[in-house]
């Protein structure tokens, strides 16, 4: 079964050219790493791994990036398969940028809906993150 699952719209505070720069270089992931149940955060240019409290290790890498658009990531983590999080970005006006997170990923019917309101609130806070960075 096909899960897919997308977060709020968020407004960051900064032209959408930065924002791409900042998201589309997994060195600046290390601004998320402030969370507690994020442990043993690892960045280069293209990729990231880490480990979080009740999920387990997580790996991502970007596969994708349209300049001042999009960034996609595929995820790997041994609970699921062909896992997809694209980072959406739209210039609303000069200084303001939009951005939605959307994730599709291949599990079975029983763990796509006991994973779909978790992601969406990941997610969600992922870009409340975002917006505080960019203000």
């Amino acid at each position: 079964m096909e899960v897919k699952v997308e977060s709020k719209i968020g407004v960051l505070h900064s032209d959408c050219s930065r924002i791409y720069t900042f998201l589309s270089d997994c060195n600046n992931f290390q601004h998320f790493a402030n969370n507690e149940k994020i442990k043993d955060l690892r960045t280069d240019t293209d990729s990231c791994s880490f480990e979080v409290e009740g999920i387990g290790a997580i790996s991502c890498r970007i596969v994708e990036r349209k300049q001042d658009d999009l960034v996609k990531f595929q995820i790997e983590n041994v609970q699921a398969e062909n896992i997809f999080l694209w980072i959406q970005l739209k210039s609303a006006s000069a200084g303001i940028t939009r951005v939605k997170l959307t994730t599709k990923l291949e599990a079975g019917m029983m763990l796509g809906m006991i994973i779909k309101k978790p992601l969406k609130n990941g997610m969600d806070r992922i870009v409340e993150a975002l917006e505080k960075i960019c203000k």
